[in-house]
C-alpha cells in the first residue's frame, strides 16, 4: 500500500484522547504512565518508541499499523525522529525489538501549531519492514468507540510528576475510561472537536511526559493481536486531564 493511502486510512479509522481538568493553556503538558503497573516482556509489542539514535531514548511512543508504518503523534516530530524501537520493552537500548530508520514523515493535512489539539496524527514510513504484527484500528463506524468502555495506554514515559521524575526503564501500562466530549467539554473547560476522544482517569493515574504518539486501546481478549487501537495520546492537563485523537 502506497505511504499516502495507507495515512487515509488510517485516518478514516482515528482520535486525541483527554481528561478533563483546568481550561488554562498554561497547564497543558505536551509530550505526555503515571500509575501503573509493567507490562510483561514479550507484550505489546506493537508499541514503537521514538529515537534520535538507534541505541537512544524513547522520548515519544508510536504504533505500528502495517510492516513499514508506525502511527505517531504530529507534534513529536519536532523533536527529531530519526529511530523508531519496535517491539521494545525498554525505553533504550538496543538489546531488544527492532531499531529502524525512518525513510518519509506525513503529518495530517489539517494539523497546524496554531491549532495543536487538533488532528494530532502523522504516520513514518520505515526504510525496512518490521517483523512484529502490526496492531488493528479502530473501525471507520466509530463503533470501537463508546462512553464508558475501559481502555489502556502504554509508554515509557514519566514514573511521576515534577521535573526531576524519572521515565519508565520498562514499558508501562495504566488503565482509564472513555467519557463523551460534551462531559469532558463541560467538565473541563476543554474545546473538543470531532478529532479527539476523552478518558477520565484518577490524579497520578494516567500518561504523562514522553508517552505523547503512543495508542489508546481496547482490549478485546487477551491476546495482543486482539487489541483495537482507538487513538494517539496527545495531550494532558498537568492536574487530572488526558486529551487523545481517536481513530474512526
Amino acid at each position: 500500500m502506497k505511504f499516502g493511502s495507507m495515512f487515509a486510512t488510517a485516518l478514516a479509522a482515528l482520535a486525541v484522547i483527554a481528561f478533563p481538568a483546568d481550561a488554562s493553556t498554561e497547564n497543558v503538558e505536551r509530550r505526555l504512565i503515571l500509575g501503573g503497573s509493567t507490562v510483561p516482556e514479550g507484550r505489546k509489542q506493537y508499541y514503537a518508541g521514538m529515537r534520535n539514535a538507534a541505541d537512544g531514548k524513547n522520548f515519544c511512543g508510536g504504533t505500528l499499523i502495517s510492516p513499514i508504518h508506525v502511527l505517531t503523534a504530529s507534534h513529536c516530530i519536532e523533536y527529531d525522529i530519526r529511530w523508531v524501537s519496535v517491539g521494545s520493552h525498554f525505553n533504550n537500548g538496543t538489546d531488544d525489538g527492532e531499531q529502524i530508520k525512518v525513510a518519509a514523515v506525513m503529518n495530517h493535512p489539517n494539523f497546524t501549531l496554531e491549532l495543536k489539539f487538533s488532528n494530532d496524527f502523522a504516520i513514518l514510513e520505515l526504510e525496512t519492514a518490521s517483523s512484529f504484527t502490526p496492531a488493528k484500528l479502530a473501525k471507520a463506524d466509530g463503533s470501537d468507540i463508546k462512553d464508558g468502555s475501559s481502555v489502556v495506554t502504554v509508554g515509557t514515559g514519566r514514573l511521576s510528576e515534577g521535573s526531576s521524575a524519572l521515565a519508565g526503564h520498562e514499558l508501562q501500562r495504566v488503565n482509564s475510561t472513555i467519557i463523551s466530549n460534551a462531559q469532558c467539554q463541560t467538565d473541563g473547560g476543554i474545546t473538543v472537536d470531532d478529532s479527539m476522544v476523552c478518558v477520565a482517569g484518577q490524579v497520578s493515574m494516567g500518561f504523562c511526559d514522553g508517552d505523547s504518539g503512543g495508542p489508546l486501546f481496547v482490549e478485546k481478549s487477551k491476546k495482543d493481536t486482539d487489541d483495537v487501537v482507538v487513538g494517539v495520546v496527545s495531550w494532558r492537563n498537568w492536574r487530572d486531564g488526558e486529551l487523545v485523537l481517536r481513530l474512526d
